[in-house]
């Protein structure tokens, strides 16, 4: 995976950032609460979305106060919107694909995933088409997108519904091999390796197997040596 472009906006110290021609190789650099973890924890968060939903994701993130916790000062009235713009495989062809998620609250102040939205160019001119575009817990999701040479209209769009708002619609649909571009997505964000680390957790030879990744903390980081 080969992102290109982060973008987010109202997410504690992140209040509209967007960040283009990101390299294979990043290094952040930055004073203290510049918003260099937060940056990482947007990561970490989908991660936690896929494990469970939106709302615990949120009190992982904020604790009990969940969404209000994590919004920037000032704009806790506003929605939480990330946007990832990256190069994946679809089909056998490599897309520039964009995931977008909003992240708000109900009138009677239940958390909710208000937009999920998956898109990618078939060709190489023109918008790009949304394959999968969910609203509030119900959408549609294209599940022929193999066949690029079809206009729009012959496109296959397959209503669905969700149990609740609070799950992403890519972690359901992402379980069926129909849907391509969202068990690829779904398939990528499980595989992320997001560490906060820190030498005092690493220090000491821990007795475990051999680590194939850092942990989130960086106490297998001994452990991980000996697998590498």
């Amino acid at each position: 995976m080969n992102i290109e472009t982060i973008r987010v906006k109202n997410f504690k110290a992140l209040r509209a950032v967007e960040i283009k021609n990101v390299p294979a190789y990043c290094v952040f650099v930055g004073g203290n609460g510049t918003g260099k973890s937060t940056l990482f924890r947007v990561f970490a968060f989908l991660q936690n979305c896929l494990d469970k939903n939106v709302r615990a994701a949120l009190n992982i993130e904020g604790g009990r106060n969940g969404l209000k916790e994590v919004l920037s000062r000032g704009h806790e009235k506003e929605d939480w919107e990330i946007e990832i713009q990256f190069r994946l495989n679809i089909a056998g062809i490599d897309r520039l694909v964009t995931y977008h998620l909003e992240i708000g609250e109900t009138s009677d102040k239940v958390t909710i995933v208000k937009r999920e939205i998956l898109r990618y160019k078939r060709g190489r001119h023109g918008s790009p088409f949304h394959f999968i575009d969910f609203a509030n817990g119900e959408g549609y999701a294209i599940n022929n997108k193999e066949e690029f040479d079809k206009p729009d209209s012959a496109l296959k769009r397959e209503a669905q519904k969700l149990d609740s708002p609070e799950p992403l619609a890519i972690k359901g649909l992402g379980q069926f091999e129909r849907f391509k571009a969202a068990t690829a997505f779904r398939q990528l964000i499980e595989n992320w390796h997001v560490s906060d680390f820190h030498i005092t957790s690493a220090r000491g030879d821990k007795q475990e197997e051999d680590a194939r990744h850092l942990s989130p903390s960086g106490d297998n980081l001994p452990s991980m040596a000996r697998y590498l």
